[in-house]
């Protein structure tokens, strides 16, 4: 099999997003040579070979909590930086696919170039452009705002030659607003084993934390995920449960709220902060904790998101607590999650306590979303994407393949 030429692009940094850092490298280690175009934070260099991968990175970061006409602009400086990037690439490498990472959309755009030259376009749509900016637009603009939303989508997927999704709700969403189902694949983003290997099923207390009942979140932390909801449950359930400990990692716009949050309920010994959030440190944070939490607010987009950190959890063996969403509910079943009200602290503080007193619901919740996640591990996913990345590049398909795809087949996916 000839390798293929692939491009990614993305407007994060590369090893703060374990999506594009999973397909890049389950396709390097396919045998196919990987390019990724991204921002570059801090003092990272302009270009470097990671896990086989080259990145390269354009003069431009990003943040958080920014209103959205300097997201907006944000956003289409990238484009044309990342544009430049690739097509000065494209002529030097002839790239077979470029695989362009919403946000936004209408980066696909970038691509332009490589694909009046023969390249394929994939878009990937981590999140559902009109949905999320409708949550995060204020007052009147909000029916304007997700109405361009909705354009720049539909043309968006109807430039690219295949679109991508990471969950069942949003595929539902984009079959409505008109992607044709043959043009459309979901691949969820199921944590790869190298990097959450089964080792760390186990829990690891370091003797700081021994004596401690860990309740954890990682990720994003804006308003719309819902963590001052899971501080006001701890403050709540503190009384009835002294040993509760809540560690968030991860970055976002809410932190110096959540640490003034937690201050005013007099729990900030009860929560700690960590700022930042590699692929790598992930995994070891999991291993330290007793049970994984996701409580995401319930407004239109949040209810349609199927979190990562959810497979990771089930992946690694911790019990979950989740809010009781439609995304959610497509992958697990009720008994497999602890269901909770969407912004009710106090059926999480339920939660909480329930599963703090009692260590066989915890082993019935981590036995019972083990078995539903069995179907999506990475092994099977990265198979669906290599195999997507040769057919639409015209390659025959491997004897291996084939029996994995069929394998894939009988999972009864959603």
């Amino acid at each position: 099999m000839t390798p293929l030429r692939i491009a990614h692009i993305s407007y994060d940094w590369y090893r703060f997003d374990p999506l594009v850092r999973r397909l890049a490298e389950a396709a390097r280690a396919r045998g196919h040579l990987v390019d990724v175009i991204c921002l570059r934070h801090g003092a990272e260099p302009p270009y470097e070979e990671y896990n086989g991968v080259s990145v390269y990175r354009v003069p431009l970061d990003r943040g958080f909590g920014q209103p959205l006409p300097l997201t907006l602009l944000g956003w289409l400086r990238f484009l044309l930086l990342a544009a430049w990037t690739v097509t000065r690439l494209h002529f030097r490498k002839r790239y077979d696919v470029v695989q362009v990472h919403n946000m936004p959309d209408f980066l696909v755009f970038a691509a332009l170039v490589p694909r009046l030259f023969g390249a394929r376009v994939i878009l990937e749509v981590q999140d559902a452009s009109p949905e999320l900016m409708a949550v995060k637009a204020r007052g009147r603009l909000r029916r304007l705002t997700k109405a361009l939303a909705v354009l720049q989508e539909r043309l968006s997927t109807l430039f690219a030659d295949h679109v991508i999704t990471v969950g069942w709700p949003f595929e539902e969403l984009l079959l409505r607003r008109g992607v044709p189902r043959h043009k459309l694949s979901v691949i969820l983003n199921s944590p790869d084993p190298r990097y959450f290997p089964i080792s760390r099923r186990i829990r690891r207390p370091s003797s700081e934390e021994d004596g401690n009942f860990i309740l954890m979140y990682h990720g994003t932390m804006a308003e719309r995920h819902g963590l001052d909801i899971a501080l006001r449950a701890l403050a709540l359930a503190l009384p009835a449960a002294p040993r509760l400990r809540l560690d968030l990692l991860g970055r976002g716009e809410q932190i110096p709220f959540l640490r003034s949050l937690a201050k005013e309920l007099g729990i900030s010994d009860r929560v700690t902060f960590r700022e930042t959030c590699t692929v790598e440190e992930v995994a070891d944070f999991i291993a330290h904790g007793d049970v994984g939490i996701i409580p995401y607010r319930c407004d239109g987009f949040m209810d349609l998101l199927l979190p990562t950190k959810a497979y990771e959890f089930a992946w690694l063996h911790r019990p979950i607590i989740a809010t009781d969403t439609k995304a959610i509910r497509s992958m697990f079943r009720p008994e497999s999650v602890m269901l909770c009200e969407p912004e009710n602290p106090l059926s999480f503080a339920a939660a909480f306590i329930a599963l703090y007193h009692n260590p066989e619901k915890r082993a019935q919740l981590v036995e019972n979303a083990a078995r539903d996640f069995e179907p999506f591990r990475w092994e099977l996913m990265s198979e669906r994407y290599n195999e997507l990345l040769e057919r639409l590049c015209g390659q025959p398909r491997s004897t291996e393949s084939m029996a994995i795809s069929q394998q894939i087949g009988r999972q009864n996916i959603p």
